[in-house]
């Protein structure tokens, strides 16, 4: 069998090696490993999208044809507007319904984008979300990263002076470090971008995912032309815990999404009108508003006792002001690699996920997520504190 050279350039999907991991501990000693390792929330779509959802799919023709051929190719127009109201509530910005194209599950998104761009190298920050990598290497680029660090302040340092770079990715507020870019950055980037001609990936998988009133996370849309070089893909799966129906969306010049739309209609069919009509209702719901933000609120505590725990432990972190996620630094003197597999896993029955995971920057650091309940956060700071030696 004659298979891709660049197939066999991929790395493992860390995720799925430590859930195997995890998996073999647990047959081993018979003891149920905590998953505080995967950004999967514990918690499905709210029972008011699930109700409504039930209704569309159980009009007459709600499944009829494929929805790319019955719907409009952009999206059915309640849930364009109701994306273009969100973006003046949430960014005081007008889009037209030009300006978006509904998606399925976004990481298809993430990783077939690259195939647009002409052959050169993309920028992935590191630490980041390690699925830009395979999609980097499967599209014929190559990867060039770049560094952020604790000093500052877990932010990208692009640098576009290379000739051969075409494109870079921007997962901004930051999984797995829960860093937020401001203004500033935002406008000295685009000011970089526009100068270079190199078009932006900004994953906003964590757009509005904040824990404090006073964090405004940015989007593309508030800088005059950054939408001309940059690609916002917003997913429903964490803000209104979609995970399991797969819905998002793509913000961009006209141009680019005309662009996006000749090459994804190759081989996607469309998102389903019911779900579409779910993510309409879920947008302008203050029911599902009210459902959600009570699911933050108790999802902050998670955070503070976890982060509370970890500190107490020597496990020092900051507490993130956005993203279901904890950064947490090993104790000195440990492999984050080892410490997590060999320790945590291993003989505490806890899951995180090592930095190095994430990338070379990563060193030093584990992540954990808060998507599980507070007795079993509580469970795995005392799993941690009876095997604790440091």
């Amino acid at each position: 069998m004659k298979i891709s050279p660049l197939a066999n350039q991929i790395p493992d999907y860390p995720f799925i090696r430590v859930a195997r991991i995890s998996r073999e501990v647990e047959r081993r000693d018979g003891i149920p490993v905590i998953n505080a390792r995967i950004g999967i929330p514990d918690m499905e779509a709210p029972a008011s999208v699930k109700k409504v959802m039930s209704e569309f799919i159980l009009k007459e023709r709600s499944t009829y044809g494929y929805p790319i051929d019955v719907h409009p190719e952009r999206g059915i127009p309640e849930l364009i507007e109701a994306i273009i109201e969100h973006y003046h509530v949430c960014h005081s910005v007008t889009l037209k319904p030009e300006n978006i194209l509904v998606t399925g599950w976004t990481k298809e998104f993430l990783h077939n984008i690259t195939r647009l761009f002409d052959s050169g190298s993309i920028q992935i920050p590191d630490p980041v979300y390690p699925a830009y990598e395979a999609a980097t290497i499967l599209s014929n680029h190559k990867i060039e990263r770049v560094r952020t660090s604790v000093e500052n302040g877990w932010l990208p340092e692009f640098d576009f002076s290379r000739q051969d770079t075409v494109a870079f990715y921007f997962c901004d507020p930051n999984n797995p470090l829960g860093s937020v870019a401001d203004m500033n950055y935002y406008v000295s980037l685009a000011e970089i971008i526009k100068e270079n001609d190199i078009i932006g990936i900004f994953d906003k998988a964590y757009k509005d995912y904040v824990f404090d009133k006073n964090t405004k996370p940015v989007s593309i849309t508030q800088i005059p032309g950054l939408t001309d070089y940059g690609y916002e893909v917003v997913s429903f799966s964490k803000h209104y815990n979609f995970v399991g129906i797969g819905l998002g969306w793509i913000v961009s010049s006209e141009e680019n999404i005309q662009r996006w739309m000749k090459f994804n209609g190759q081989y996607s069919q469309g998102v389903a009108w019911y779900k579409q009509k779910a993510g309409a209702f879920a947008l302008t719901s203050p029911v599902v508003k009210e459902e959600m933000q009570e699911y933050y609120e108790i999802l902050k505590e998670r955070r503070d006792i976890f982060a509370k725990g970890l500190n107490e432990l020597g496990l020092k972190i900051e507490l993130p002001v956005a993203t279901p996620y904890l950064w947490i630094k090993v104790p000195d003197g440990y492999d984050d690699e080892d410490f997590v597999l060999n320790r945590l896993i291993d003989k505490a029955h806890v899951a995180l996920m090592p930095g190095v995971y994430f990338g070379e920057n990563g060193k030093g650091y584990c992540r954990a997520t808060i998507f599980l309940p507070k007795e079993k956060i509580e469970e795995a700071l005392d799993r941690i504190s009876r095997i604790r030696d440091w």
